[in-house]
């Protein structure tokens, strides 16, 4: 599997600044006037009971989440995929479009790659926090991510909009054993409607 294009999916697109040897985004600091406003309209997530059960917590502004996974049976032993899958409704349509989907991405070889590779952890930094270190087989216990802002889960290049984010983890059998959908509502201020 490429790994690149999987890092790829927090830092999607960049607008290119001046002479095209610098990047800059929507989320940059010093263009506030152009900053993405965005609230987490609801989060969906399942896990099956008979692996684990799978919490999601919004925080109080709206603007980032924390996961809590209990895993009550280990996972890995079969092949795990997982999909991802980012859609947009933009302001004034009544359909949602795609902008991003990648299927059969290999989980256990994912987690492997971010443990190993320093360019992994470079395309994903972030300030999300994971409770533990994962790698395949996944042991029973309690997970969690914290932090995790809607700015890194989204396209830099933005219009206003709902936006809905997928991720899901199947397992060999073709069972879903986790998924979940962060719809959040985006405004780009001077953005044309």
């Amino acid at each position: 599997m490429n790994f690149v294009r999987l890092a790829l999916i927090f830092p999607l697109f960049h607008i290119i600044n001046g002479n095209g040897t610098s990047s800059k985004s929507l989320w940059d600091d010093d263009e506030e006037d152009q900053k993405p406003i965005l609230r987490i309209h609801h989060i969906n997530i399942f896990g099956d009971s008979r692996y684990m059960k799978a919490l999601a917590h919004i925080d109080d502004n709206r603007t980032q989440f924390s996961l809590t996974v209990c895993l009550r049976q280990e996972m890995g032993s079969n092949f795990l995929t997982f999909n991802v899958k980012v859609r947009v409704r933009p302001s004034g349509r009544m359909i949602f479009v795609n902008l991003l989907q990648m299927r059969d991405l290999d989980l256990c070889g994912f987690f492997f790659e971010l443990s190993g590779n320093p360019m992994m952890k470079y395309f994903l930094q972030s300030d999300i926090q994971l409770s533990d270190v994962i790698a395949c087989p996944i042991r029973v216990g309690n997970y969690s991510l914290s932090n995790l802002r809607v700015k890194d889960i989204y396209p830099q290049v933005l219009q206003n909009g709902t936006y809905k984010f997928f991720v899901e983890v199947i397992e060999a059998t073709a069972e879903k054993v986790f998924a979940l959908q962060v719809t959040t509502e985006i405004r780009v201020p001077n953005a044309p409607e």
